[in-house]
């Protein structure tokens, strides 16, 4: 993952995150039985401490794309 921060002299300006990261599921709930609703997301906490809602076939220690724009599961890594 690269981080580009833009500088003028000592001062940071910008800085600008890729589109998409990888993360790893540090915390979530078990799959329940018979949840497989179409729009059915549980929560989720990532190795960086971020939250964010998972569909419920993604379990703990597993890698997730998050898309930085709007902090949401893209897809499985």
């Amino acid at each position: 993952m690269t981080i580009v921060v833009e500088f003028y002299e000592a001062e940071a300006l910008n800085a600008s995150l890729p589109q998409k990261v990888t993360c790893k599921v540090v915390e979530t709930e078990p799959v329940v039985k018979g949840q497989t609703a179409a729009n059915s997301f549980k929560p989720a906490v990532l190795d960086n401490g971020v939250k964010v809602t998972v569909p419920p076939f993604v379990g703990q220690d597993e890698l997730i794309v998050v898309n930085t724009e709007t902090m949401e599961y893209s897809e499985r890594a």
